[in-house]
């Protein structure tokens, strides 16, 4: 029997993936503008804000990573670490490595020895935009080491105990300073992106409401107001503590992006359950998100190259140029690319497949609303 497709996580993955184009493409446009035109104040600031907000997008693959986990191996007791891998070596990893060795390329203008550190830098401890994908093989490791604990644990405690060290971990470099010693710089600015403990929240409470989902609707329909309100008053928070020099990380790795974060989730979420019908362009990019990842920045340095090579001052139309033709190339790269036998183990396949008959988010969303008259 085929697995249910879950058309709202759908809407939810392209949403992130959308975000995190679009929040790259606001800080290289920003870049360019500044030296072609020099941007108003206001409107940096205003740019710069709209960054930081925008930083839930990471976050989220690694919540939709771990939900997908919990709900579709909620009722498997025996798992089979070897068969959960391989496919995931082949088709997540295997394209990854490879994006650490072309985003190396460049550095082959400088020497063979450049090239093979960066590739190495890339590969292992995660140097370029698509770090996100060795967080979420430890969170595979994890996964196949304690989902009995998991399972069957105390959820309070173990969500309790995975905040208090979420927090204290992220909190931990957001308000210290890099010692002295060797590498200290590189640690404190970039690499403790890349440790499981700086996501670990967002695996256990995805997980858990991956494994309760029926529960998890009704309760986004029960507390719709709040679910509402909640991007405004998580984004105001952070961009006050952001402005206020409070918290000055520029970077999903803080401590008030894990409620923003959630905040994005649920109202995501809210939204695509009372659509009647998920539009199909955000059931394609979900279907291409993972290409779209590791491409896109690719596709945006060429953008940038012709537009600074031009010398062509396109004022805010550099956002759209960034952010539409970077996602449109990704995606047109991975069809293609797919069509080939290797294609697949270079960008990722493309997660297109014959679905089984599935309920659309109006059906879900009556389920739901059953489900949420037992909970009165």
């Amino acid at each position: 029997m085929g697995k249910k497709h879950l058309y709202e996580i759908s809407f939810l993955r392209s949403f992130a993936c959308l975000s995190i184009v679009f929040l790259h493409s606001i800080a290289w446009g920003m870049e360019h503008i500044q030296v072609m035109a020099h941007l108003p104040e206001i409107a940096q600031v205003i740019l710069d804000s709209m960054n930081v907000f925008l930083y839930y997008g990471t976050p989220t693959f690694i919540f939709i990573t771990a939900f997908i986990l919990g709900y579709s191996y909620r009722d498997r007791e025996n798992l089979s670490a070897t068969s959960f891998l391989l496919k995931r070596f082949k088709f997540i990893l295997v394209p990854y490595l490879c994006m650490a060795v072309l985003y190396a390329l460049p550095y082959t203008l400088l020497s063979t020895e450049q090239f093979l550190l960066k590739v190495f830098l890339n590969a292992f401890i995660g140097d370029f935009h698509a770090y996100f994908v060795l967080i979420i093989f430890q969170f595979y490791f994890l996964f196949l080491i304690f989902k009995k604990w998991l399972d069957h644990g105390s959820l309070k405690q173990i969500l309790g105990l995975s905040l208090i060290i979420n927090i204290a971990y992220l909190a931990f470099f957001n308000f210290t300073s890099a010692p002295s010693l060797p590498f200290a710089d590189y640690i404190w600015e970039r690499y403790y992106w890349v440790p499981f403990p700086g996501w670990i929240f967002y695996f256990t409470l995805a997980y858990y409401i991956g494994t309760n989902y029926q529960w998890f609707k009704a309760m986004l329909l029960r507390y719709k107001t709040w679910v509402i309100v909640a991007p405004l008053l998580s984004g105001a928070l952070t961009l006050y503590l952001y402005h206020s020099g409070l918290l000055t990380t520029h970077s999903s790795k803080r401590i008030d992006i894990i409620l923003h974060t959630f905040s994005i989730i649920v109202f995501v979420l809210y939204i695509a359950l009372k659509l009647k019908s998920i539009p199909r362009f955000f059931i394609v990019v979900s279907d291409y998100s993972f290409g779209i990842y590791l491409l896109h920045t690719l596709f945006m340095s060429a953008l940038i190259l012709v537009i600074d090579t031009t010398a062509i001052d396109l004022g805010l139309l550099t956002f759209i140029i960034l952010f539409a033709g970077s996602t449109m190339a990704s995606m047109v790269s991975v069809h293609y690319l797919n069509k080939l036998k290797i294609g697949k183990y270079i960008v990722g396949k493309v997660n297109v497949k014959q679905r089984v008959k599935v309920d659309e988010p109006s059906t879900v969303r009556t389920r739901a609303r059953s489900l949420f008259v037992n909970y009165k």
